[in-house]
This record gives structure tokens, sequence and C-alpha cells, in this order.
């Protein structure tokens, strides 16, 4: 069989979700049948991608949508030798790319698994390919696949399997272009109507809808108290919401960088390191928008251990980029709508589940540039991940839940409706200043969309309002608290009157 034939091959068939080790049984509770019977062409058991440790460099999503075509739950381990060949066969990390260009250029064509992202070079009037396996950023592109997949080649990029052509005679000015995408096929789900997932809403109870969540990012709902699996929809509330700021310190090992890594392709971990502008905002050499201007949320793992090269402008252009959604670099503006969050450690007395007392304020593990005032005012959200369990085995899902590539361009649509004219409607929020309001609606809006997507503006819960109300001010009165105590003479006073009205 040819390359071009397996891949054919394998981007045809299909499988059925199903059961992870090839021991474990599909799970029969009533709660799992509901989600099959309402939702199967879109959920997966969660334990699947876990049989072979050896794939932790691949994307949750990517292993999701291999599992979802190959395995069949009542005989697994078949699709999984499947996907072990694939991979093994047909993915290539960067490190191999001299291997891999010459069997391209040898046998004239080659089936390649991996990453894609398109741009325009305006002065070429030319779509260049970036493909990493090849470490080339200028391989052409067939015409059909920019017209088919425009849209998320040209943002975010994708996962995929991709037929490579070796054509030598393609020249531009002199210069040979050897490499040509002719076939381009996504591991992702493109069967996507953000109304029907809504109207799927009804059909399960509040406590039935948000462990369904709690599954979908892979974890086992029944592991956890209710507090603990708001706080787990807390950590989504950045890709649902957009250019919303937040914080997270805890003890290590309880699942940030695993949600911000695995839950959208839209998403991207910065893990401690220098940072410069360049990389976060604009490059003025190769003129390409940095990771603000590409993503819908960029995490910064470790966050006590990044630095900022050129601090002063750096944290200056992100500071007012926190505020407004737009950054400058030399005479051009850009607006994006990423949200910002910032992760890392926190000593942590376990038995208290609290922060340790030696420090001064809760922001202390910060780096000193991001210690100003100004800054730290622009979060909305200082989610207590000190009350956030350490993830072991037993807490992962055992059950179906939505597969994530699907459940990532549900919030991506997401991004689209506002809901905090939902919490404007029944709230009062009195004399408090507009930042803080404008805290309070984009946590309690991102988690509305969350747990009620079907809610309407002519058709508002209060009392569900409110609750999140509550819960969102909470989150943002953890910043002011910790504020106060840096700038007394500036927040000591600032109080939220309406968490004590009836």
């Amino acid at each position: 069989m040819t390359d071009k034939q397996d891949a054919s091959q394998s981007a045809a068939e299909e499988g059925r979700p199903g059961s992870g080790d090839g021991r474990s049984p599909i799970p029969e509770d009533l709660f799992n049948r509901k989600i099959m019977a309402h939702l199967a062409d879109r959920v997966i058991l969660k334990p699947l991608t876990r049989w072979n440790e050896a794939y932790k460099e691949f994307p949750r999503y990517v292993m999701e949508y291999l599992v979802s075509r190959y395995v069949d739950a009542h005989d697994p381990v078949n699709g999984q030798r499947k996907i072990d060949r694939i991979l093994t066969e047909r993915y290539a990390d960067s490190a191999k790319k001299e291997l891999i260009k010459s069997r391209i250029k040898e046998n004239g064509e080659y089936a390649l698994l991996g990453q894609l992202s398109v741009r325009l070079d305006q002065s070429r009037d030319h779509y260049w390919a970036d493909v990493p396996a090849l470490g080339d950023n200028t391989v052409r592109v067939a015409q059909r696949i920019l017209d088919e997949y425009a849209d998320v080649l040209l943002t975010s990029g994708a996962w995929g399997t991709m037929l490579i052509e070796y054509d030598a005679t393609y020249e531009i000015k002199s210069r040979k272009y050897p490499f040509y995408i002719r076939e381009f096929t996504p591991l992702q789900y493109t069967r996507l109507n953000l109304d029907d997932f809504i109207g799927k809403r009804e059909l399960f109870t509040d406590e039935e809808w948000l462990d369904l969540l709690v599954q979908s990012i892979g974890f086992n709902p029944a592991r956890f108290t209710q507090r603990v699996k708001m706080l787990m929809m807390l950590r989504l509330v950045p890709f649902v919401e957009s250019n919303y700021n937040a914080i997270e310190l805890g003890p290590r090992e309880t699942g940030k960088t695993y949600t911000y890594r695995n839950t959208s392709n839209r998403s991207f971990v910065i893990s401690g390191g220098k940072t410069t502008p360049a990389t976060l905002f604009f490059n003025k050499g190769t003129r390409r928008l940095g990771v603000l201007g590409l993503k819908h949320v960029v995490f910064f793992d470790e966050i006590a251990n990044t630095r900022f090269e050129d601090a002063d402008a750096s944290v200056s252009v992100l500071k007012d980029y926190m505020q407004t959604g737009k950054f400058t670099r030399g005479d051009q503006e850009f607006s994006a709508q990423c949200s910002i969050v910032l992760g890392g450690n926190i000593d942590t007395d376990m038995e208290r589940v609290a922060p340790k007392d030696h420090y001064r304020h809760l922001f202390s593990p910060l780096p000193e540039e991001l210690q100003d005032a100004a800054f730290l005012d622009r979060i909305h959200a200082y989610v207590p991940g000190w009350e956030m369990p350490k993830i072991r085995p037993e807490n992962y899902a055992d059950g179906y839940g939505f597969l994530t590539d699907y459940l990532a361009e549900i919030f991506a649509e997401l991004r689209r409706l506002n809901f905090q004219t939902h919490v404007a409607a029944v709230t009062d929020f009195g004399g408090m200043t507009s930042r803080n309001q404008d805290a309070i609606k984009k946590t309690a809006a991102g988690m509305l969309k969350l747990l009620y997507p079907n809610m309407t503006a002519d058709k508002v819960d209060a009392a569900k309002v409110r609750s999140l109300v509550i819960f969102a001010a909470e989150m943002r009165k953890r910043v002011i608290d910790q504020l106060a105590v840096m700038k007394p003479e500036e927040f000591g006073s600032v109080s939220f009157p309406f968490l004590e009205a009836p």
C-alpha cells in the first residue's frame, strides 16, 4: 500500500467511541447511558487515550480524534494497535526533519501527521505553509486545502494528516520551493452547530450538565465537591469570554497546566523562561503577530520563573492590552481578544487548605515587575488554587465526555455571545467602580455560558444568575483584598455592597 493510499484509508475509516485500556467495561450507569442516548455523535469515553504514556507529547484533542475513528469500545485493543502504527509511521518531531525531507524527495511523496499553519506572504502574493516537522515555513499548499480550511489554518493552525509531494522544478526568483502539500485531513470535529449544542442543554439537569463538563475536561466528577467543580469551570471562563484576565496560584499537580494545554488548540502555554515582545505581540523582523494576536488564551505557567525581556516596555504594553484589548508596536495598533491567565505555585498549608502565613500578600510569588498595583487591578478573578486537590490517576474521568476538539469549537462560538446583559439585568452594583463591575460581569457571564448556555435575555433566572454573581464577586474581591494590603490608601476602602443585599 502506498503512502497516499494508506493516508486516504486512514482518513476514511470510522470507529466508535469506546472503552479505554482493553479491560475496563463500558459504563452502564444511568448518567453515562443518558449521555450516549443524546450525544453519541460528539462524545468519547475519556479513558480511551490513556493506554500508552508515550503519547503525552500529543494534545488530547489529537488523541481523542484518532481514538474516536479507530477504536471500538467492545474490542479496543485492535484500534489502539492501529493508532500505535499510524503514529509510529506517520509522526516525526522536528529532530527528524532531514530524514523526513529525504523520504519525501526519494519517494516523491510522503504521508505525514503533524501540525500545519498557513500565512500570506504579501510581498510575493503567495500563501506559505509552516510545517514544524520539516523545519520549513515556506511549503506550498494546494488551493483547495485553503478553500476548505483557511479559517483554521490562517489563525490557530491545526493538526492533521498531510500528503507532501516533492517538485524540484518550482522556483521563485531562482530559489527552489520543492515541498508541496497536496492533501490535508484535519484531526478535528467539523460538524458544529451551536444551536444544537444549546438545545441539548435542555435535556440535562444542572447537576448532570456540570458533571458532563467536568468529565469532558478529563476528570471524574464523583471525586470532587461542588465547590471544586465550580472552580474547574472558572478555569474554563477564559475560553468562552474574550479578553478575560485571571490568576491561579496553588500547589503543584492540581491540573492547571493540564487544563490550559489540553482544552483547545487555541490556547498557548508559556512555560517560564524569557518572554519577549516579539513572542507576545508582534515580531517586527518577520512582521508576524505574536501569540496574543493569534490565540484565544495565553497561559503563563510557572509565572514566578518568567522573565520579561525589556520588562518596562513589555509589562506596560501588556497592562494596556489587559484593559483595552489593544496593543501598539511601532506605528501600528492591533486589536485582539486573547485572554490572559497567570499560573504558578504558592506554598500551601494542606491541613488548613490555605496559603502559608509567611506571605505578606497573595501576589508575592509573582516576579517583581508584575507586582504593580495598576497591572494587578486588571485581573478579573483570582482562582484559589490552594483549594484544588492533587490530580491522581483515580481522579481521571472514567465516563463519557465531549470530544475535546468539539468542545473547543463550541467554546470559540460561545465567545461571540454576550451574556453580560443577563448579569446586568438582575444585579444592582450600586456605587461600585466600573472596573470591579466589569470584572464581576465578565466572570459571571462566562460561568453562565458554560453552565446555562440555553438561558436567554428574555428569560433570565435571577436566582441562578445571582448565585454566579456572588461567586464571581468572591474571585474579584480576592484581587482587591490583596491590593489593599499592598496599597491600603488606594484600595483599603473598596467595598462590595451588593453582596449584603437581599
